[in-house]
């Protein structure tokens, strides 16, 4: 995953990444990267350093 963070000269663009359900699929703190662990849908969480935050739903399915 990507983040974004405005505006351009924030003083602090620091993002970290969690899952609601690492069960499902885990993501990298810092970097964002998600692996698939188990069938089924979780939520990744980005928040940035003053709070703010954005989901992202993900869902896994079998192969």
């Amino acid at each position: 995953m990507t983040a974004t963070v405005l505006p351009e000269d924030a003083e602090d663009k620091t993002v970290t990444f969690t899952s609601s359900d690492p069960t499902i699929a885990t993501v990298t703190p810092k970097q964002g990267n998600v692996v698939g662990k188990a069938a089924g849908t979780t939520t990744i969480t980005g928040t940035t350093a003053n709070g703010l935050t954005v989901t992202c739903e993900v869902t896994v399915t079998s192969a």
